[in-house]
């Protein structure tokens, strides 16, 4: 099994430059954080844009963080190129909050061996664990020290943004239409599109660089919900107890006891919808569940909400009315029908991964990304990959020559762009 190495992963920055920008991405903690009423949601992700503006201002292009954190590009076209249709490309500053994004270690796992992984801490990714590693024998990867994540998701898309800003600077040959670059904040806790607007952002379509495993193009998403559930009991000493007191405790454990077992994150793959409960405070007199609730059809979101409202008034029938109280909050939708509708923009996706010399892989990703509410908002946009794997933990790891190959994409999806024509009329 092998070990990465830190003096490696030095070297390697040395040589490869889409390496070393992300090397000095994932220096900065921008860890989102749910509980907060910050916008955004940490001052991480602050520091981290005011960074970002800073390098862009220095390549000469004009770079604007708004009042949420936003950071657009706007970068006029090529000469020649003015009345092809516009492009917006789009990666986000927040790393997820599952797990711990300060203080990253990376190491550099060098040809890798096929045997697995041994991070610094001990903990292993092994090939059962990770079955896309069985793809990636002979190359290299970069991974962490085990105690945090890796920041791939989406400082690798970030890395590729920059990337292609300098090269647009420096190749006058790399013609291109319109472009706007936008880094967006809190996407990871499904807030990033409420500080987005597709009017201002006016762009014919858009493209997300936020997907994982080499060849992914993501063309439908999950459609998403988050609830928190409050649970009020009846706190008295239980010398007394008997049918007066009521432990908030014993009805959040029983609400969850009343979810399907078998539709459980855990429990579920390809296009199967589940509920998942990811956090939990409770006291006797007061307990709150929060939990997230997915499914790639209107039709099945819709029997999942009404199940859980449904276990809500069966509680409340049960213990009393007001015992328990439920908040949905709508996060994001299924972007399938809208690009199914803009067939251009995939059309043009698949042609660029042709250019780049990488084999397309049309996915329904078991999560959301920036687009799936920008495309149902009027701006198409599909996901392309990083190359990243096992995100939002410390087995987050990144294959250099996936990375590296994203970047590809992205330069021939410009390119690919720049042949286009817009219906537009010259404003």
């Amino acid at each position: 099994m092998q070990t990465g190495n830190s003096k490696d992963f030095d070297n390697l920055c040395g040589v490869d430059p889409l390496v070393k920008i992300f090397s000095d991405l994932i220096s900065f903690d921008t860890k989102a954080d749910g509980s907060s009423k910050t916008v955004p949601s940490s001052v991480g992700q602050l520091r981290f844009g005011a960074y970002l503006s800073s390098a862009i201002s220095e390549l000469g292009y004009d770079s604007k963080q708004d009042e949420h954190g936003v950071i657009t590009v706007k970068v006029p076209a090529s000469e020649g190129c003015e009345k092809a249709k516009s492009l917006c490309l789009l990666a986000h500053m927040d790393t997820a909050p599952d797990c711990s994004g300060a203080n990253v270690k990376p190491r550099l796992v060098r040809k890798y061996s096929g045997d697995g992984i041994k991070l610094d801490n001990g903990l292993t990714i092994t090939q059962s664990f990770c079955p896309e590693l069985a793809s990636h024998i002979g190359e290299d990867i970069i991974v962490t020290d085990g105690t945090t994540l890796l920041g791939a998701d989406d400082k690798a898309g970030i890395a590729c943004l920059l990337l292609l800003l300098r090269n647009l600077k420096t190749d006058s040959s790399l013609k291109h239409g319109p472009l706007k670059i936008i880094f967006s904040v809190d996407e990871e806790i499904g807030l990033s599109t409420k500080y987005l607007d597709v009017k201002n952002i006016d762009c014919d379509y858009g493209i997300t660089v936020d997907g994982t495993e080499l060849g992914e193009l993501d063309v439908a998403t999950f459609n998403a919900y988050g609830a928190i559930v409050k649970f009020h009991g009846t706190s008295v000493h239980t010398a007394v107890a008997y049918k007066n007191l009521v432990n908030a405790i014993t009805l959040a454990t029983e609400f969850i006891g009343m979810l399907p077992r078998d539709e459980k994150p855990e429990n579920t793959r390809d296009k199967e919808g589940f509920y998942h409960v990811h956090g939990f405070e409770g006291e006797v007199e007061s307990s709150k569940i929060k939990m997230i609730i997915r499914d790639f059809t209107d039709y099945g979101m819709k029997k999942r909400l009404d199940f859980v409202k449904s276990a809500v008034d069966f509680l409340n029938n049960k213990y009393g009315q007001g015992r328990v109280e439920l908040d949905l909050q709508f996060q994001y939708a299924n972007m399938e029908a809208v690009l199914k509708q803009n067939q251009e923009i995939l059309d043009i996706c698949t042609k660029a991964y042709k250019d780049a010399g990488v084999k397309v892989v049309l996915k329904s990703v078991r999560g959301g990304t920036d687009g799936s509410n920008l495309s149902n908002q009027g701006l198409p946009t599909p996901n392309i990959f990083t190359g990243g794997l096992n995100c939002h933990g410390p087995y987050e790891c990144l294959p250099v020559d996936s990375f590296n190959s994203s970047y590809k994409v992205v330069e021939a999806l410009v390119k690919r762009m720049s042949k286009t024509k817009s219906s537009k009329a010259k404003k």
